[in-house]
């Protein structure tokens, strides 16, 4: 634990523990425990007071920490970005591809990432880690092992290893990767003189498998942006999306959904390269599946 993240987890547990009193101080030596040492809790304290979180009292030996009004406010800061999903996801991606980058074989154990990776002090959630792992294997930035069942190791690409080098956020790096110039190419078959608009694969009604893949790669680096109440409904609709062994209602009517998710978060399309490409081509693929 850095002493960064400890002072956030500090800052959170004081605003708790004095229930938001600015004038109770509180015995630093309440906040160690068997993995925070008093040194490191005093540093953590003596950066909170640097921003002008806390106040620190000092005498005869005790030490006692009180929380500020912009240390309240800040607590408030803190405890809304743990609780933000979205936070939460890409700060598991970024720190996957961080850490796998710098480990000598550039593979991580996910046990140990989730034991020791924090988020604004808190601990990441082993479902929102795997998440973030299943989504950087999607977008061939990383292999798990094993590739069935529940995945243990984390090794990154090339292309993870480019992502890490390039500077660049982990969902900035991806859009650029895969930003469509162009549409799918749509044929047309004729069955019995009847006229089936789509595009080619089993079902004459679809994509082609490599591009079905890109997009829904992409629509799974949008979910993100997709309100939380709203982000598991979108994710099925894009399995339903992807499955095409799906009857193509049902796929037509899961891709009306997307369209509709992502054209009601405004602020994704000015924010988001390439989202508006990809609603485009889901509005396409839409339309081919109506016949």
């Amino acid at each position: 634990m850095t002493i960064e993240d400890l002072a956030y987890a500090m800052l959170t547990w004081l605003s708790s523990r004095t229930q938001r009193d600015t004038r109770e101080p509180v015995a630093l030596s309440e906040f160690v425990d068997e993995d925070v040492l008093i040194q490191q809790a005093e540093e953590a304290a003596r950066l909170l007071e640097h921003r002008g979180h806390v106040s620190m009292l000092e005498t005869l030996g005790w030490i006692g920490v009180s929380i500020t009004f912009e240390g309240l406010r800040e607590a408030d800061r803190v405890c809304g970005e743990q609780v933000n999903h979205g936070a939460r996801f890409d700060h598991a991606l970024e720190q996957l591809v961080t850490q796998a980058s710098a480990a000598p074989a550039g593979a991580i154990q996910l046990q140990s990432f989730v034991a020791t990776t924090l988020f604004l002090g808190g601990h990441l959630d082993v479902a929102v880690v795997l998440r973030a792992a299943r989504f950087l294997r999607d977008y061939g930035l990383a292999v798990l092992t094993p590739a069935e069942g529940h995945p243990q190791t984390l090794t990154l690409t090339s292309d993870g290893e480019n992502c890490a080098m390039s500077g660049k956020k982990v969902r900035k790096y991806m859009s650029d990767q895969s930003t469509p110039t162009a549409g799918p190419t749509f044929i047309q078959n004729v069955h019995g003189g009847t006229a089936a608009q789509g595009f080619k694969v089993t079902q004459n009604v679809g994509v082609q498998p490599d591009q079905l893949a890109g997009l829904v790669r992409q629509l799974r680096g949008l979910a993100g942006e997709v309100p939380e109440q709203a982000r598991e409904e979108f994710l099925q609709d894009v399995e339903v999306l992807e499955d095409t062994e799906q009857a193509p209602a049902q796929r037509m009517r899961a891709g009306q959904r997307i369209v509709a998710a992502l054209n009601a978060v405004p602020a994704l399309l000015a924010a988001v390269e390439g989202s508006r490409a990809v609603i485009e081509t889901v509005s396409q693929m839409v339309s081919a599946l109506g016949g």
